[in-house]
């Protein structure tokens, strides 16, 4: 069954000519956008406070979602790097757990975030944000187990 043709409606995706992810690994049933980054650091719940950066993050651009996700275009998708700096906030605005789905636990705040991200690709395409970065209008903050790791 062809996934792509008379299933879903990508109408809305004909404006998009850049989607940068890690793809998926392996395609089609394996990580979906996921890729190893330096560890974040510090994580301070209790004051709604951390930083994830990273700096030439290899990626694929696939042009638009469907692409990625269905993988019918020619060429598929092209070399691509970007980089972010993303730093969660106070005031730390509210708090919760997460306990109500069996086999998940964790605590979140909600907050603030401020970030930066930029993406190039090998066809000479370039995307910067704004260099004082934006801000989000809310953001979580947490731990969080599931699967294996949660708490019993």
């Amino acid at each position: 069954m062809d996934l792509y043709r008379g299933q879903y409606d990508f109408t809305n995706f004909s404006t998009q000519v850049h989607d940068f992810d890690p793809g998926i690994s392996p395609y089609p049933n394996g990580l979906f956008w996921t890729v190893p980054i330096p560890p974040v650091g510090p994580v301070e719940l209790g004051t709604g406070t951390a930083r994830m950066t990273a700096t030439g993050l290899a990626m694929q651009d696939y042009f638009d979602l469907p692409n990625a996700l269905f993988r019918f275009e020619t060429p598929l998708s092209v070399g691509a790097t970007c980089s972010f700096d993303i730093h969660w906030h106070g005031p730390v605005t509210s708090r919760g757990s997460v306990n109500n789905t069996p086999g998940t636990s964790g605590r979140l705040v909600r907050n603030h975030a401020t970030m930066t991200w930029s993406a190039s690709n090998s066809l000479g395409f370039r995307f910067d944000s704004h260099s004082t970065g934006t801000t989000s209008f809310f953001a979580q903050l947490g731990h969080i187990r599931n699967g294996v790791f949660a708490e019993v």
